[in-house]
């Protein structure tokens, strides 16, 4: 057997797996819709609230972030510049409207029932918009700011119990 690292027997992946300093809340996991709804929510707008599932600050995430967004049926409009990663969001339930504007103020409106995906790149200015229904959707956010859910300038409270929840991960363990 060829190895490629300075231990006999031993592959170079091995190896530098072995080197990497333990991270205790980086390994795979199952984790359910019921717990998910009930994790703490980060609101967005009046209305429209995010259980993030996926963060660096609980599970040491490297790339992206993920998570549910709630929409009541009467949400107010979520507006945000897209100016640091890339979003995606799949309709899991209901319907969502993106008003999406370049820099030259042209726009273009979406409408994404169950099931339909949308992808929402930087450099265009987002807006959320209420449709008459409850409505979830499944996001992924990426690249993950090294700061975290900090960067942004949510409210700290949300990232610390987002860090919380690593004792309860660990404590399942």
């Amino acid at each position: 057997m060829t190895s490629n690292s300075n231990r006999p027997g031993e592959s170079k992946g091995s190896a530098i797996r072995k080197s990497a300093p333990p991270r205790a809340n980086r390994f795979p996991r199952h984790t359910r819709f019921s717990e998910i709804e009930k994790m703490p929510r980060l609101q967005f707008s009046k209305g429209c609230e995010s259980g993030v599932f996926i963060s660096r600050e609980r599970d040491e995430a490297r790339f992206y972030s993920q998570g549910l967004c709630f929409h009541d049926a009467d949400m107010e409009d979520l507006v945000w510049d897209e100016t640091s990663w890339d979003e995606a969001f799949y309709c899991m339930k209901g319907q969502l409207r993106v008003l999406v504007s370049d820099a030259e103020g042209n726009e273009a409106e979406f409408v994404l029932d169950e099931g339909d995906h949308f992808w929402a790149p930087a450099g265009y200015k987002y807006t959320m918009k209420a449709t008459g229904v409850e409505s979830i959707n499944f996001w992924t956010m990426a690249p993950v700011m090294q700061s975290g859910w900090r960067y942004t300038g949510d409210d700290a409270s949300y990232s610390d119990a987002l860090i919380d929840m690593r004792a309860v991960s660990e404590a399942d363990l």
